[in-house]
């Protein structure tokens, strides 16, 4: 699958709403391996901020809220590919909401998973966003600069890095969501 750019997938009244939601959750940690599936390239773990949604068939794992969240983007997301006559898996393997800011670079060269039929999909939630701010996002080579209510969707197999956002972001955080489709 090659990989596609959603532009404005999420509305501006929504990114505000989401935000405002994931950034006031007292219940974020540290520790995220990308797949448990293969740990030849799976050596690190996320050293910043982490809300983990769902993970695997872990039921403790889920926030309801917030996978129902999810899940609408997938199906906006399965809608418009349809039109493409391309389809993708829908069933949330795991999901995550991830921050990034200045000075916590903890971004490196990874893949989401080795499985054949996995996708990953990352939503740009930031609702305010200048694009000196920084914050691209590649996947296998190619850039996609951080724009508010876009998202990636792309092989989970593919090699793909953030890039760390500026000084000056007028304190607003570099806020994703990674979700992986099997």
């Amino acid at each position: 699958m090659k990989t596609h750019l959603f532009e404005n997938l999420i509305s501006d009244k929504e990114l505000f709403f989401i935000y405002s939601q994931v950034m006031s959750i007292p219940s974020w940690s540290i520790t995220g391996l990308t797949d448990e599936e293969d740990s030849s390239f799976n050596n690190k773990f996320n050293t910043g901020p982490l809300l983990l949604v769902k993970k695997g068939n872990d039921p403790s794992s889920v926030q309801p809220s917030f996978y129902l969240w999810g899940k609408t983007i997938l199906f906006r997301i399965e809608k418009e590919l349809a039109k493409q006559n391309i389809g993708i898996p829908i069933s949330i393997h795991r999901m995550w909401f991830n921050v990034t800011y200045t000075d916590n670079n903890q971004h490196w060269l990874h893949r989401d998973s080795c499985a054949a039929d996995a996708k990953s999909i990352v939503l740009f939630l930031t609702p305010v966003w200048l694009p000196e701010w920084s914050g691209s996002f590649h996947v296998d080579g190619e850039e996609f600069k951080f724009k508010p209510g876009n998202a990636i969707i792309f092989d989970s197999k593919e090699y793909h890095t953030g890039k760390t956002p500026v000084e000056k972001t007028n304190g607003w955080s570099r806020l994703t969501c990674n979700i992986l489709v099997k």
